[in-house]
């Protein structure tokens, strides 16, 4: 299947794809391939027009549908950066990396990915799951790339504990154990986890052992759309103490106020604020720092 969309404002794949939140992507000269729900997708950018390949033979009007919303290309980005460009600061972040949307990601791997994710590197996140997906994984090649779909929670629940260890995920393997049982169990029903609003789906993603408000709010954002909510990692909880608290906070307090001066889409101001932090070296220095009491 070969999709060309064309005429897509607001919309950047490098920034979309690089920003950290997906952990599949690898940029092969001007194309960016990864295994996205079973199949290997190859995706090209010239200008406003996308070329989306899936090594699948596929609808082309359901997979038009999936691509759009993966990529979020329904929501108005412009009129939600206009809501949160509330201050010079995050005005040149917007600015830097305008186009960078927010993917909504399979609901069973963006779960297992954000488990493995805790006091990790995106490096070893990534070769993680690349371990998980050729040890229990199926292979699946197009156009000379080759990789391995994600493992299933029946698959990674009859490999036990002691062999997800084994692919390197340290303590994490208890927990994307437990997970998987609970899905297989239904304890954790992720159709219906879809269904739910915000603060019900984050809630009942924290019953998942191992799973605390950061991951909750990862999944929540990173696979189920919720644009109200804030992950506060280390990177997010320096970017609020350094550029808008101006004091040590604990994350309620960051919460509140993040949530409160950014409003219902203070997931796409923090995704622009920890994008920018990690490519600036000088993110907090005096003059950035004048920026965030100056107005656009």
């Amino acid at each position: 299947m070969k999709l060309k969309i064309k005429n897509v404002t607001d919309f950047n794949l490098k920034y979309t794809l690089e920003s950290g939140q997906s952990f599949r992507w690898n940029r092969i000269d001007d194309a960016y391939y990864g295994v996205v729900e079973g199949r290997i997708l190859k995706i090209c950018q010239h200008s406003g027009t996308l070329i989306i390949e899936s090594s699948d033979d596929e609808d082309k009007g359901i997979f038009t549908a999936q691509m759009f919303h993966y990529l979020d290309l329904h929501r108005d980005l412009a009129y939600i950066l206009n809501a949160v460009n509330v201050d010079a600061y995050i005005d040149r972040a917007i600015d830097r990396f305008r186009g960078m949307r927010l993917l909504n990601q399979e609901i069973w791997e963006t779960v297992a990915s954000f488990i493995l994710s805790q006091n990790n590197n995106m490096a070893r996140i990534r070769k993680i799951i690349r371990t998980l997906s050729e040890r229990f994984g199926y292979k699946v090649d197009y156009d000379g790339y080759v990789d391995w779909t994600f493992p299933t929670p029946q698959i990674l629940a009859d490999a036990g504990p002691e062999e997800i260890y084994k692919c390197g995920t340290g303590y994490r393997a208890g927990y994307l154990y437990n997970a998987a049982n609970d899905v297989i169990n239904g304890r954790l029903d992720l159709n219906a986890l879809k269904q739910l609003d915000y603060n019900d789906a984050k809630h009942e993603l924290m019953k998942l052992e191992g799973v605390g408000e950061k991951v909750a709010d990862c999944i929540c954002l990173f696979s189920l759309g919720h644009l109200t909510a804030l992950p506060i990692d280390v990177w997010i909880k320096r970017i609020f103490e350094r550029v808008y608290l101006r004091k040590t906070a604990k994350p309620k307090e960051i919460q509140d106020f993040a949530k409160q001066y950014f409003g219902e889409y203070v997931g796409y101001a923090q995704q622009y604020l920890f994008h920018y932090a990690q490519n600036q070296p000088n993110w907090d220095d005096a003059e950035h720092l004048e920026l965030r009491f100056k107005q656009k």
